[in-house]
């Protein structure tokens, strides 16, 4: 782990999909799309990263499904979104539009390099676990934050404004 604390590292392997976040941002998690509004259930949260960026690190079978903190700070007490589902055959969204949410857990992270940073983790549709070992922990960068059980396997961080800067090639 690169210990430079200017340095943001990487909090999994995994594929990344970078998006600058204003009100009107759309992203596609598992089949769903999602505002940061309705991603958080939060307005004024989601408010309060707009003209950042969000990331969005997707795993995959090939991907090692642990996931660690991206820089020294404390963490707040998660905030648990159970998700909802109202049918089991995923095939019947390509004809309704049903109406999904993917269960998703997520803690702020205050960092004096990065400011505050919203870290998510995004459990599968129809089976996942999302395992995380703190509550309000002060953490270093690098340790281990938690894991996914089957089916779960997607990290968002959202960044406030002016707290990163980020290379062009990640555009």
């Amino acid at each position: 782990v690169d210990t430079t604390p200017s340095h943001f590292i990487s909090p999994c392997d995994s594929k990344l999909t970078v998006l600058p976040i204003s009100e009107d941002t759309r992203f596609v998690l598992k089949h769903t799309e999602y505002s940061v509004a309705s991603l958080l259930k939060n307005d004024e949260l989601a408010a309060s990263f707009s003209g950042g960026y969000a990331m969005i690190f997707r795993l995959t079978v090939d991907d090692y499904h642990r996931y660690c903190y991206v820089a020294d700070g404390t963490q707040s007490a998660p905030i648990k979104l159970r998700g909802a589902l109202h049918t089991v055959n995923p095939i019947a969204n390509d004809y309704f539009p049903i109406y999904k949410e993917n269960c998703r857990e997520y803690s702020i992270l205050r960092t004096t390099e990065f400011g505050d940073i919203l870290m998510m983790e995004v459990g599968a549709l129809l089976v996942g676990k999302i395992v995380n070992y703190h509550e309000n922990h002060r953490y270093m960068r690098g340790e281990e934050k938690g894991r996914f059980e089957y089916g779960g396997s997607t990290i968002l961080l959202f960044f406030e404004k002016d707290r990163v800067r980020l290379h062009p090639q990640l555009f």
